[in-house]
């Protein structure tokens, strides 16, 4: 004879992590599960950005199938009226656990990486940043710190090798929005009129308005201020950097990624 279970009592089995353990009296084991699935996810969420991320997900899964393959195994044993064999103990779980993690965990957080918190390998830094995917081009203010796609270009300094700047995401803040004036002096930087402190690698002097379809944008991308080493000799890189950078600054609304978290968690996404 079964368990008596009604369709409801296997709904929430199958729903609530730990549940099935529940359903049978053995509510210490059922919280045992729930917590761990709780620890889980939000080591997954805290780790979007590192490979270990998809073990926590497992464990999510791990969490969720055991509490509902308990259950199946001992309503399996109370109509057959004898204990499951050693291959059913070992493979009804495994099964769970893949139709779990496979329908349910894996599209489950691909969603909430292009809905909630995108991860985002900025080469040029060497770094995974987490971005706002729902920002919209419109909602960018001055002082965010935004991802976008840059192309790839190269500049000839005088007497130097070319520098090549690969294409790919790059970081940046914004400073002037469409229709803006920037200007600049060797204290700071002028945004219509208004005075902000200046980043590394800005111009001393000089003047532009920000196109339409357009911000001003400055990468945050650490300049050597030891200079690189060309043809054995040590040269400033501050004045090629500086030609890069102003190039970079120009970002389209078409390149656009998405909003920088300021803070993932314990780590300040926006420095370099």
């Amino acid at each position: 004879m079964g368990l008596e279970l009604t369709g409801f009592q296997w709904f929430l089995a199958a729903f609530i992590p730990g549940r099935g353990y529940a359903q049978l009296g053995q509510w210490t084991l059922g919280r045992v599960f729930l917590a761990g699935w709780w620890l889980s996810a939000v080591a997954t969420v805290i780790l979007l950005c590192y490979p270990t991320m998809g073990w926590f997900m497992g464990g999510m899964a791990s969490c969720h199938s055991s509490g509902l393959a308990f259950l199946m195994l001992r309503q399996r044993e109370a109509n057959q009226g004898h204990p499951a064999g050693l291959a059913e103990r070992i493979l009804l779980p495994l099964v769970c656990w893949a139709i779990y993690y496979s329908l349910v965990y894996m599209p489950g957080f691909d969603q909430f990486r292009r809905r909630v918190a995108t991860p985002l390998r900025i080469t040029t830094e060497d770094r995974t940043v987490v971005f706002n995917p729902r920002v919209r081009a419109s909602d960018v203010q001055r002082g965010d710190s935004i991802a976008f796609h840059q192309e790839g270009f190269r500049i000839q300094p005088p007497g130097d090798n070319p520098w090549v700047f690969a294409q790919g995401p790059i970081l940046g803040r914004v400073f002037g929005l469409p229709g803006d004036q920037i200007a600049f002096t060797p204290k700071s930087v002028r945004v219509n009129g208004r005075d902000v402190p200046r980043l590394e690698g800005m111009p001393m002097e000089g003047e532009q308005v920000v196109e339409p379809g357009q911000w001003f944008v400055w990468p945050t991308v650490r300049v050597p201020r030891e200079g690189v080493m060309v043809g054995g000799v040590r040269r400033n890189a501050d004045a090629t950097f500086a030609e890069a950078f102003h190039r970079m600054s120009a970002v389209r609304h078409s390149d656009f990624l998405g909003r920088v978290y300021g803070r993932w968690f314990f780590h300040d996404q926006t420095q370099p």
